[in-house]
């Protein structure tokens, strides 16, 4: 676990990295950063080495310089602190974000960071109000078609579970969806429980 702390982001021999003090260089791939904000680091950095290489016209230089202070900003935002800007054109150092002590930058396969805690309250209200919709409206259809005919009710209930399966397994990973996807799951099981029930009774 690194601090963000006294960390300055660098363009060197094409490739971004991460340096602090005398420390060895990181690359910004190995931290928790979103891919997107990694490849465009790199290749701000690659553009950084062409340009001083070709020696430039000075609205190359400019825009190389811009590009950089927006991704050390966005670097700043991702990490929640304070980042240090060395501008590969004219050396110069800028400080981008705000500090935060209480925080850290974390290397891949490190533990999180400190994480909300979880709504279980609100949560589970959630999810009983959508598993309580979904077995009743999942009771009231089945009874109905089982009436026409047993085989259509059934073809009818694994049709909705296997329709609903790639949308549980997806939503119980977003925080706020997964509620929903835990209700709808438990409102399913417990259909086919109250059917089951229904036929032996």
């Amino acid at each position: 676990m690194r601090p963000v702390a006294g960390w300055e982001l660098h363009a060197r021999s094409g490739r971004a990295v991460l340096v602090r003090g005398t420390e060895r260089e990181i690359d910004p791939a190995r931290l928790r950063l979103p891919d997107a904000l990694v490849a465009a680091l790199h290749e701000w950095a690659h553009v950084a080495q062409e340009v001083g290489e070709r020696g430039s016209a000075d609205t190359a230089a400019e825009l190389v310089t811009r590009r950089g202070r927006q991704l050390a900003a966005r670097l700043a935002a991702e990490t929640g602190g304070r980042i240090g800007y060395v501008d590969p054109v004219s050396g110069e150092l800028d400080h981008v974000g705000r500090s935060r002590s209480a925080h850290a930058v974390q290397l891949r396969g490190a533990p999180l960071a400190p994480v909300p805690p979880t709504p279980w309250g609100p949560g589970l209200v959630v999810s009983a109000i959508i598993g309580a919709i979904v077995v009743v409206t999942l009771v009231v259809v089945t009874l109905g078609l089982a009436d026409v005919s047993g085989v259509l009710a059934t073809v009818v209930n694994l049709a909705v579970a296997a329709g609903f399966a790639p949308s549980i397994w997806l939503g119980s990973r977003i925080p706020v969806w997964r509620w929903v996807a835990y209700g709808t799951a438990a409102g399913i099981v417990a259909a086919w429980i109250a059917l089951l029930l229904s036929l032996l009774g």
